[in-house]
């Protein structure tokens, strides 16, 4: 019995350990969400995919494909956020700008690492409508999707610690012991629930019309992404931590059943008649040896 709850716990601590390494793939790859952008001018649909921070557009100009990496700006006085192309902070930021006031940004740098050709894709200066504040992303539900994303890592890393401990020693702090291991569990499997709420509402209410990078939110000659977008396999793996932490309280019930079904240690009753006797028998003995 005791070989079965130590495997239990055990068992808790590789579920931990997975679903750790999940949070880790989700919050870095980039396949938050996967689209096509069009524009009638173009020989072929660009190809874009991002993360929560980073990712990369695909443009297809005279045949020839052509590269530019994308990173997040937020202007949270403004309540929004872009993937810009720009490789600056401080030019993202203009950028952002430019395209909330209708002016045209600057042409986005290709990635000289791959071997692409460097077609200019220059745009025309000058000022024109600007785009709607609903085609940007809505920089609140980003930060809080980060910050789930991020309590969810932590708590499952707090698991991972725990569930070892336990494994290994008895902790008397009940926050230390078997018990805290529901509440880190449980943690877990609220914030990455929240997370995918989050993220899912952010989709579907902004996305899956403009997935806000430069290229769809450029007013001149711009590109449209309505009905081209979907969520991509960076979100979908977080079912996996709910899964496994789920598990992980299913296996802690499991071990505190077995423990309510062992038999309580055997008990001797003594009658107080017999007391003298059993003194007198002890201490014969004792003489003896």
């Amino acid at each position: 019995m005791a070989k079965t709850k130590w495997n239990l716990l055990f068992a808790t601590f590789v579920l931990s350990c997975l679903s750790l390494a999940t949070l880790i793939v989700s919050l870095c790859t980039p396949y938050w969400v996967v689209s096509e952008a069009y524009e009638l001018r173009a020989s072929k649909n660009s190809e874009v995919q991002y993360g929560l921070f980073t990712g990369s557009v695909k443009r297809t100009v005279l045949l020839s494909p052509v590269f530019f990496d994308l990173t997040v700006i937020c202007l949270y006085e403004q309540n929004a956020c872009v993937y810009s192309c720009q490789k600056e902070e401080q030019k993202r930021e203009s950028e952002l700008l430019d395209m909330m006031y209708g002016r045209t940004p600057p042409e986005c740098p290709p990635v000289i690492s791959r071997a692409t050709p460097t077609t200019s894709t220059s745009n025309v200066s000058g000022t024109s409508k600007a785009a709607s504040k609903d085609d940007f992303i809505n920089a609140g539900l980003w930060l809080t999707t980060v910050i789930f994303l991020g309590i969810a890592t932590a708590f499952a890393g707090a698991a991972v610690s725990f569930s070892i401990i336990n494994v290994l020693f008895n902790p008397v702090e009940p926050i230390f012991s078997v018990f805290g291991l529901y509440i880190w569990n449980g943690v877990v499997m609220g914030a990455t629930l929240m997370t995918m709420v989050l993220w899912g509402a952010l989709y579907g209410s902004q996305l899956s019309d403009n997935i806000g990078i430069t290229d769809t939110l450029t007013p001149v000659a711009p590109y449209s992404s309505a009905g081209l977008a979907s969520l991509g396999t960076s979100y979908w793996i977080l079912f996996l931590p709910m899964l496994f932490h789920g598990a992980n309280i299913g296996l802690l019930l499991w071990r505190q059943y077995t423990i309510n079904r062992e038999p309580p240690p055997t008990t001797i009753d003594l009658d107080k008649s017999d007391l003298p006797s059993l003194c007198f028998s002890v201490a014969l003995r004792v003489y003896i040896q």
